[in-house]
């Protein structure tokens, strides 16, 4: 008999158990979830500054308004 879902299930199992049981494999998992999180940490800080600027642009036409 031919069975999809357990062939599925035995392959990504098999896959996980690699990925958790090697070493290298942890090492480049962990290297990757750093690079995500410093790439999002830099992409936050940059969107607050020109959050910033914007904020400060708003805040100049309306003073050049009131003058």
């Amino acid at each position: 008999m031919y069975y999809p879902s357990l062939w599925k299930g035995l392959i990504i199992g098999g896959a996980a158990v690699i990925l958790i049981t090697s070493k290298t494999a942890r090492r480049g998992i962990m290297k990757c979830g750093v690079g995500v999180y410093k790439g999002i940490k830099s992409s936050a800080a940059e969107l607050k500054e020109e959050w910033e600027d914007a904020r400060a642009e708003v805040m100049l036409e309306k003073k050049a308004e009131k003058s």
